[in-house]
C-alpha cells in the first residue's frame, strides 16, 4: 500500500510539472516575437455531413475546396495585372453567368461544423492567439451586419477574427430562423463573437439600419470589453489591411474618428420631408413611404451633414453617441428621414459647423476637406467609373470583380465595399489569399504619416 502511495505521489508530481511547463510554454508562445506563424493550420473546410448534396456541379460552386477549377488561377498575376490571367479569370466567370450564377455552399454544412467547435476553428484556421505585442495591446470592436449568405459571413469573420478583438453580428430580422439558429451556432463557438441583443427589420435606407449599428454599439459597451476603436461593416465587405496595418492606422488617429463627411453632394430632401419605414412582421417585409409632409428643424440647432453609413469610431465617440442628450435627440429625430445611417454620425462628428458639441474626436475643418480613409467605393457615378472594371452595381455601388484586383493592392484604405461570391468567387478568393499573405508576413504599413491628417484638426 506504502508503495503504491508513493508511486501515485511521483505521477501526481510528474503531472503538475507537466502542466506547468505546457502553461509557461503557452505563455513565451504568446508573446514571441512576429516570426512566428499563429494559425493552427491551413485553411480547409472538412464537409461531414452524410446528406449534403450540390444542386449545381462543382464548375458552379463558390467554394474553392468544391470548385477546383478556381484553384487554377494565380492571384499573385491577377494583382499584378497580368493580361492573360485577367482575361482567363474573366472569361471563365463571363462563361458562367451567361447560364448561372455562382452557388455558396448549403448553410446545413455551417450548422454541423459548429457543432465541434474546437474541430471548427482549427479546420478553418482561425488565430488561437494575438500575433504580436502591439495588437494583443489594441483590441478592435466589430460590428457586423448580416443578412444572407453563410458561407461569405463566415469567410469574412475568418479573415478578420482575431482573440484580442470583439465581434458584434447583427442579423437581420427577415432571415429565416434557420438561418438565425446557424449563426447562433457559430457565435456560440467563441467567447468574443456574439449576435445583436436587440434584432431589427432591416429595410434599406431606412432608420432599422442606423438603429442596427446602435443596438451593437450598446452591446458592445455593456460586456465591458476594453477595446480602443470600432468598426462597423457589411458581411458584403472585405478588408484592404490586415489587422495589424488596421491597428498602426489607428493609433496614428490618436483618438480622432474616422467618418466621412461632405457638404457637395448634400440632398436636403432627404431630411426636409418626412420618409416612414413601414414593416410587415407577419411576411418579413417592408419599405419606405416617402411623403410631402416637412419636417421640423433638427434637434439642438445642428447643422445636418452628409457622410457615410461605415465608419471607425473612437471608443468615446461611441460612449458620447449613447450617452449624450443631444446626441440621442438627433437620433429619436432621424427616425423620419430618408438613409439617416448617411446623416447621423457625420453631423456628430462635424465640429466645423456643430462646434457646440465638443464630440470626442470629432473633426474640426471644412467637412469638403476632410479626409477619409476608413472605405474605398466604387459609386455608380461618372467621377468614380475606372473604380469598377467589371461595371456591375448593387444600390449604385460597385460589386468588385477580378478586374479590379490591380487597383485594389494599392489603395489605402481599410476596407473595401462590396464583394459578392455569387458574382465573383475569384475576386474574393483572391482577396483573402493577399490578406492571408500580409498576415503571415507582418506586412505593416509603410509609410503612417497620410493617416494622421484625420488627427490633425480634430
Amino acid at each position: 500500500m506504502r508503495f503504491l502511495r508513493i508511486k501515485f505521489v511521483k505521477y501526481f508530481t510528474y503531472v503538475s510539472l507537466v502542466m506547468c511547463l505546457s502553461l509557461v510554454f503557452s505563455f513565451m508562445w504568446l508573446e514571441k516575437s512576429s516570426e512566428n506563424v499563429f494559425f493552427d493550420g491551413p485553411i480547409m473546410f472538412t464537409n461531414k455531413n452524410p446528406n449534403f448534396q450540390r444542386s449545381q456541379p462543382e464548375q458552379y460552386m463558390t467554394d474553392r475546396q468544391l470548385n477546383p477549377i478556381l484553384r487554377t488561377f494565380d492571384c499573385g498575376k491577377l494583382f499584378e495585372g497580368d493580361h492573360l490571367e485577367l482575361n482567363r479569370a474573366d472569361e471563365y466567370l463571363s462563361n458562367v453567368r451567361t447560364f448561372h450564377y455562382f452557388q455558396h455552399r448549403d448553410n446545413d454544412d455551417f450548422r454541423v461544423l459548429a457543432l465541434n467547435c474546437e474541430e471548427y476553428k482549427k479546420s478553418r484556421g482561425y488565430f488561437a492567439a494575438p500575433s504580436n505585442k502591439l495588437e494583443k495591446d489594441f483590441p478592435i470592436a466589430f460590428n457586423i451586419l448580416f443578412h444572407r449568405n453563410i458561407e461569405q459571413f463566415e469567410r469574412l469573420l475568418r479573415a478578420i477574427y482575431r482573440p484580442q478583438n470583439q465581434y458584434c453580428i447583427h442579423v437581420d430580422k427577415k432571415t429565416p430562423d434557420d438561418v438565425l439558429e446557424t449563426m447562433e451556432l457559430l457565435a456560440d463557438c467563441f467567447d468574443n463573437v456574439f449576435i445583436a441583443s436587440k434584432l431589427e427589420f432591416i429595410i434599406y435606407a431606412s432608420y432599422t439600419r442606423l438603429i442596427a449599428d446602435v443596438n451593437c454599439m450598446k452591446d458592445h459597451i455593456e460586456r465591458n470589453f476594453e477595446w480602443k476603436y470600432l468598426l462597423n461593416m457589411a458581411a458584403s465587405e472585405f478588408p484592404i489591411m490586415s489587422n495589424l496595418q488596421i491597428v498602426q492606422i489607428l493609433k496614428e488617429f490618436n483618438g480622432a474618428n474616422d467618418i466621412h463627411e461632405v457638404f457637395i453632394t448634400m440632398d436636403s430632401q432627404r431630411f426636409k420631408q418626412k420618409h416612414f419605414t413601414y414593416i410587415d412582421i407577419r411576411t418579413k417585409s417592408g419599405y419606405i413611404i416617402h411623403t410631402k409632409k416637412s419636417k421640423g428643424d433638427p434637434p439642438h440647432g445642428l447643422t445636418v451633414t452628409k457622410g457615410n453609413a461605415y465608419n471607425i469610431y473612437s471608443r468615446a465617440f461611441v460612449e458620447f453617441v449613447l450617452e449624450d442628450d443631444r446626441a440621442r435627440a438627433l437620433l429619436a429625430w432621424s427616425a423620419d428621414t430618408f438613409t439617416p445611417d448617411e446623416h447621423y454620425w457625420a453631423t456628430l462628428n462635424n465640429l466645423f459647423s456643430n462646434p457646440f458639441l465638443n464630440t470626442p474626436g470629432g473633426f474640426k475643418g471644412h467637412p469638403d476637406k476632410k479626409p477619409f480613409f476608413g472605405r474605398y467605393i466604387g459609386w455608380n457615378t461618372t467621377r468614380h467609373v475606372t473604380r469598377c472594371k467589371g461595371g456591375h452595381y448593387v444600390h449604385n455601388v460597385c460589386v468588385f470583380s477580378v478586374l479590379d484586383l490591380p487597383a485594389l493592392k494599392d489603395r489605402h484604405e481599410v476596407i473595401a465595399n462590396k464583394f459578392d461570391i455569387e458574382y465573383d468567387p475569384i475576386a474574393y478568393m483572391c482577396m483573402e489569399e493577399w490578406l492571408h499573405n500580409k498576415t503571415l508576413n507582418q506586412e505593416g504599413i509603410k509609410d503612417v504619416r497620410m493617416y494622421r491628417k484625420i488627427a490633425v484638426q480634430s
